[in-house]
C-alpha cells in the first residue's frame, strides 16, 4: 500500500474508533456530573460502561490492525513496528475526535452546569467518608479541590484535545503492544526454481 492508502486507512479506522469512544465519552461525563443519579447507581453504571468500552476499543484497535496486515504485500511482511505504529496513529486520531466531542458536551451543555456537577458529586463523596467515619481534618483536601473548580475556568478545545490525545496515546499503546506482535508477520520467502 502507498502512503495515501495508509492515511486514508488510519483515518476511516480512527474516526470509527472516535466516535464511538467520543460517545462513550460524552455518556461518562453526562452520567457522572449532569444527570440526577445517586453516587452508588452513577458508580456500577461507569463500571459497567467503561468495561464495554474497553473491550470494544481493544476488539477495534485488533480488527483494524489485522485488516491492515491482511491488506500489506506479503513479501514485505507486516513488522512489530509497523503493526505498533499504525495502532499509535489510530489511537492519536480516535484520541483528537474523544477530545472535540467533550469540548463540545461541555459547551453545549454550559461549563457552569459542570462545575455544579463536579462539587455535587464531590459534595457526595466527602459525606460518604464522613460517615465512614473519617476525621473531618483529614477531608479537608475536598475544600480545596470545590475551591480549585469552581475557580477554574473552562478549558480551551485545544487543550481538550491535547489530553484527549495523550491519553489515547497510552489507551492504544499498552494493548498494541500485544497486538501489534498478533498481527505482525515476517516477509515470506518465495523459493525460486532455475
Amino acid at each position: 500500500m502507498n502512503n495515501k492508502e495508509f492515511w486514508y486507512d488510519v483515518m476511516r479506522s480512527g474516526a470509527i474508533i472516535g466516535i464511538i469512544m467520543a460517545i462513550s465519552h460524552v455518556f461518562e461525563r453526562y452520567v457522572l456530573f449532569y444527570s440526577d443519579l445517586q453516587l452508588g447507581t452513577a458508580s456500577v453504571i461507569l463500571c459497567g460502561e467503561m468495561l464495554v468500552a474497553c473491550v470494544v476499543f481493544v476488539w477495534l484497535l485488533v480488527r483494524f490492525s489485522r485488516r491492515r496486515a491482511a491488506a500489506c504485500d506479503p513479501r514485505i511482511g507486516y513488522s512489530y513496528g509497523v503493526a505498533l505504529s499504525y495502532i499509535l496513529v489510530v489511537s492519536m486520531f480516535a484520541g483528537v475526535i474523544v477530545g472535540v466531542g467533550g469540548t463540545l458536551l461541555t459547551s453545549i451543555v454550559g461549563y457552569d452546569n459542570y462545575v455544579v456537577g463536579v462539587v455535587e458529586r464531590l459534595d457526595e463523596v466527602r459525606l460518604l467518608y464522613s460517615n465512614m467515619g473519617i476525621n473531618s481534618s483529614e477531608l479537608k483536601v475536598f475544600d480545596e479541590v470545590v475551591h480549585a473548580v469552581r475557580t477554574s475556568t473552562q478549558p480551551s478545545m485545544l487543550s481538550n484535545v491535547f489530553a484527549a490525545f495523550n491519553n489515547y496515546i497510552l489507551f492504544g499503546g499498552l494493548p498494541g503492544l500485544i497486538i501489534a506482535g498478533i498481527v505482525s508477520r515476517k516477509p515470506e520467502v518465495q523459493n525460486m526454481e532455475f
